[in-house]
């Protein structure tokens, strides 16, 4: 069975029958903001549902330092996951590229399971593959090469030492940086790459999720089907819940668990 898909580590967990919920991108900032908020909606929805929830990656917005998680909304981030998971939910965080210097310091205070890559695991009987989805746009040619060393032992060894007040401006710094670049040029090489997908789905899953572009999307493909979830922290709370195979977006609200919405439309896959 294969364990990496472009180079991404898959981590096969044991088949879960009960319901789950999907979210992804909630870019949680230093001070919190929408972001938290939109977290507290779905950590109440999965508690009353008892469902287990599952975070696609960039859970914050940036993460560099273990320093990080002793302070700010990144220790009021890990109080809330581990209040829940106390509370029976189990919470599997995916890294992203905004917080792929997470380490065992997030799990211990969070109580949550941290997964360096992406996650394939049956749930409702339906053998799924979890992704963040920046492997996917391999388009995006500067930042896939930029990743190679950015994630390299060297690099993520002197980061995750930096001192606090270094860290986050050398996060400030890159998020502009980023920024900047996603402003200019050809929009589509942001895009997963319909081979990219395929090569996905050609490990043997029936279903495909991911995030990462920040758009609600979904569609056929090939003899399975793929869901791309939205940012977390924009206006609507917007995931996926996955009951006895069957899944479905819905939007987390105060007062109620959640509420159906529109599924999207298919997503565009450059070649």
């Amino acid at each position: 069975m294969p364990t990496e898909v472009l180079g991404t580590p898959i981590a096969t967990l044991a088949p879960h029958d009960g319901a789950a919920f999907l979210i992804s991108d909630l870019h949680v900032p230093a001070d919190g903001g929408r972001a938290l908020h939109n977290l507290d909606l779905a950590l109440a929805a999965a508690v009353a549902e008892r469902s287990r929830l599952f975070v696609l990656g960039d859970l914050f917005d940036s993460y560099v330092t273990k320093r990080q998680i002793e302070v700010g909304s990144w220790r009021l981030v890990a109080e809330r996951l581990r209040a829940v998971v106390a509370a029976g939910v189990a919470v599997d965080v995916l890294r992203g590229n905004r917080d792929f210097l997470l380490g065992p310091e997030f799990e211990a205070a969070s109580g949550a399971r941290l997964h360096d890559g992406g996650v394939r695991v049956r749930l409702g009987g339906v053998d799924t593959l979890l992704l963040h989805g920046d492997e996917l746009c391999q388009n995006d040619l500067p930042y896939q090469r930029a990743k190679r060393w950015l994630r390299s032992a060297p690099t993520r060894a002197i980061a995750r030492r930096l001192p606090l007040a270094l860290a986050l401006k050398a996060a400030a710094r890159a998020r502009r940086r980023s920024a900047a670049v996603i402003a200019s040029g050809d929009q589509t090489r942001f895009l997963p790459t319909r081979a990219a997908v395929e090569a996905a789905f050609a490990i043997g899953v029936e279903r495909l999720v991911f995030g990462h572009i920040h758009r609600q999307a979904t569609g056929p493909f090939g003899a399975g089907r793929y869901w791309v979830l939205p940012a977390f922290d924009a206006e609507r709370a917007v995931g996926l819940r996955v009951v006895d195979g069957d899944f479905g977006p819905v939007q987390f609200q105060t007062g109620a668990a959640t509420a159906a919405v529109a599924a999207g439309e298919p997503c565009p896959f450059p070649a």
